[in-house]
C-alpha cells in the first residue's frame, strides 16, 4: 500500500466528522481543520523512528497529531506492538491503522497521565525496590546476559552451603542457621534442582547441588 492510498480513507473519515481536509500543506502529509482545532497526520507505509520524529515536529504547530500506517506495517512489529503503543501514548501521539475495511483509530491522541501509570504499576515498583533492598551481593553488571544474581538465588545459595556443611539437616535447623524465614518454601519448590529430600524433615544436596558447589558457589 502506497502513502497516497492512505490519504482518501482518512480524508473521508475526518470530513464525516466536520473537518476540512487537505493534503501536503507545507511539510505535513494531511492537515485537517475544524473551528480552531488543527489536526496533523503523518503517513508512512512502515513503522520507523523517522516517523516518530516527524510527529513530534508536528506537535509544535498542531493541536492533535496522528500517525497513519497500513495494517500490514503492524505485522513486522507484532512482538513489540504494546511497547510501540506505549511510546505513542507517552508522546501523546495518536495512531490510525488503514486496511481494506477502512480506518481504525488504534490510539487517541490525548495527554499521557504519568501519575496514573505509576499508580497502576505500584506493585511492580515495590517488587523491584524489595529486590534492591534485600539483595546483598552486587555481582550483576548492567547490561549483562545469562545467569543473574537475585535475592531468591542468594537465599537458595545460603541454604545450599548449609546443607553442604550439614547433610541431612532439617528445614527448622537451616532456618536457625540462616535466619531465613523462607527455607521450607525454597526447599519444597526446589527451583534450581539443588536439593534432595531424604525423608520428611531431612534434606541433602542433589547432584545438581553438588555440581553448583563444585563450580564455586
Amino acid at each position: 500500500m502506497l502513502e497516497t492510498e492512505l490519504f482518501l480513507p482518512i480524508k473521508e473519515l475526518l470530513e464525516n466528522q466536520g473537518y476540512q481536509v487537505k493534503g501536503e500543506i507545507g511539510a505535513i502529509d494531511i492537515l485537517a481543520v475544524k473551528d480552531e482545532e488543527v489536526v496533523a497526520i503523518e503517513l508512512k507505509t512502515s513503522i520507523t523512528l523517522k516517523l516518530i520524529y516527524q510527529a513530534i515536529e508536528r506537535q509544535k504547530i498542531a493541536d492533535i497529531v496522528y500517525i497513519a500506517i497500513p495494517k500490514s506495517a503492524t505485522v513486522s512489529h507484532q512482538n513489540n506492538i504494546r511497547s510501540f503503543h506505549l511510546l505513542l501514548r507517552r508522546l501523546s501521539i495518536g495512531l490510525m491503522v488503514i486496511s481494506k475495511q477502512g480506518v481504525e483509530i488504534s490510539l487517541d491522541a490525548k495527554d499521557y497521565d504519568l501519575n496514573q501509570s505509576r499508580n497502576k504499576n505500584k506493585k511492580t515498583k515495590n517488587k523491584l525496590l524489595s529486590e534492591f533492598k534485600n539483595r546483598s551481593s552486587n555481582k550483576n553488571l548492567g547490561g549483562m546476559r545469562g545467569k543473574k544474581m537475585t535475592f531468591y538465588r542468594e537465599q537458595a545459595l545460603e541454604i545450599l552451603k548449609v546443607l553442604h556443611a550439614h547433610p541431612g539437616i532439617s528445614p527448622k535447623e537451616i532456618k536457625i542457621l540462616t535466619t531465613n524465614p523462607n527455607v521450607s518454601s525454597i526447599l519444597q519448590k526446589n527451583y534450581y534442582g539443588w536439593f534432595h529430600r531424604i525423608e520428611r524433615g531431612s534434606y541433602t544436596l542433589s547432584e545438581k547441588g553438588i555440581q553448583e558447589i563444585n563450580n564455586g558457589s
